[in-house]
């Protein structure tokens, strides 16, 4: 089967084309997925900021900054709160679920999680507390905070 150069160069073409429309397509593919993976590192990088302040002043070798832990963690919730959230819809929804227990273990009152709307932080108050039982309940808290940034490192 002899071809003529004008056929050679239809087929030439067509593989072209073909290249060209798949390469492209592959192209938009990967950029897609990388948007979706650089979006979750954005919100995961909220995250860990959102909880930032609050684990500095929690490391027991900073605390030179004497804090009443209830309140102090009750008005970083709106910030913390915002942060779970964003973040969670990047999850897979095994992934999502357990960080929202993990998030209702750390703001809900222990024989109340079945009724997430109320945050309850008087759990952690430490008045009359000795100085190495406030520091358990401090220990506590940054192990409870810690466990919810988990969701947040890089894959």
């Amino acid at each position: 089967m002899n071809l003529s150069a004008y056929e050679i160069a239809l087929i030439a073409g067509g593989f072209t084309i073909v290249g060209t429309l798949l390469g492209a397509w592959l192209g938009y593919r990967f950029s897609l997925s990388l948007a979706k993976v650089n979006d979750r590192r954005r919100a995961a990088m909220k995250l860990r900021d959102a909880f930032k302040d609050e684990l500095l002043a929690l490391n027991p070798a900073k605390h030179a900054i004497e804090i009443d832990l209830a309140t102090f963690l009750e008005n970083a919730f709106p910030k913390h709160r915002a942060a779970i959230f964003d973040f969670a819809y990047f999850l897979e929804p095994k992934e999502r679920s357990a960080l929202y227990a993990t998030w209702y273990e750390y703001h809900c009152h222990p024989d109340a999680r079945n009724d997430k709307t109320v945050p309850f932080f008087g759990q952690y108050s430490c008045q009359g507390l000795t100085t190495k039982k406030e520091h358990e309940m401090k220990k506590l808290v940054q192990e409870r905070i810690e466990k919810i940034l988990e969701f947040a490192k890089p894959k």
